[in-house]
């Protein structure tokens, strides 16, 4: 049984996601690094994501996105499978979280997103939170990539049999 949505709203959310990739490859592994700088936060750790974080994220992130656009393209309709749909939905939901949570250091303006809009005594729950979304959201990016690395083309007869 092939991994195809049978009504709209999926088949735009797989075409949706899988158009996205590309973008958000640079974009997530940018907000990671930098997205605190929006919301007047900036230390140290701006500079060391840049020089470690964001260039890893950034190539795993890429080297997935290439090939799920890809796939995507051959497929019709243009969409990535749904499984792949999803683990992306999942990698921007918790990358998106942890460059809310994580905490930067070293500078009058140091702190998180979140110790930024709710007030400096939660500091410490964006330190706690930032760790399990910073793993979280490596597992996932590396589960994306794999997931993308590991799909197989679809047989022309195959897509042509789900059109009908």
């Amino acid at each position: 049984m092939p991994d195809r949505p049978s009504s709209a709203v999926p088949r735009i959310f797989t075409a949706v996601l899988a158009g996205a990739s590309l973008p958000m490859a640079l974009l997530v592994p940018l907000w990671i690094t930098a997205g605190r700088m929006l919301f007047g936060v900036e230390g140290h750790l701006v500079s060391i994501f840049a020089l470690t974080a964001g260039p890893v994220l950034a190539v795993l992130m890429l080297a997935a996105a290439v090939k799920i656009t890809a796939a995507a393209a051959a497929r019709r309709p243009f969409g990535a499978p749904l499984k792949t749909s999803l683990l992306l939905l999942a990698n921007y939901v918790l990358a998106g979280a942890f460059g809310f949570f994580v905490p930067d250091f070293g500078t009058p303006q140091a702190g998180s997103v979140f110790s930024a809009l709710a007030g400096p005594e939660v500091l410490g729950y964006s330190a706690a939170l930032a760790n399990p979304f910073g793993i979280a959201t490596l597992m996932v990016t590396v589960a994306v990539l794999v997931t993308a690395l590991r799909a197989r083309p679809e047989p022309a007869g195959r897509q042509q049999a789900a059109r009908l």
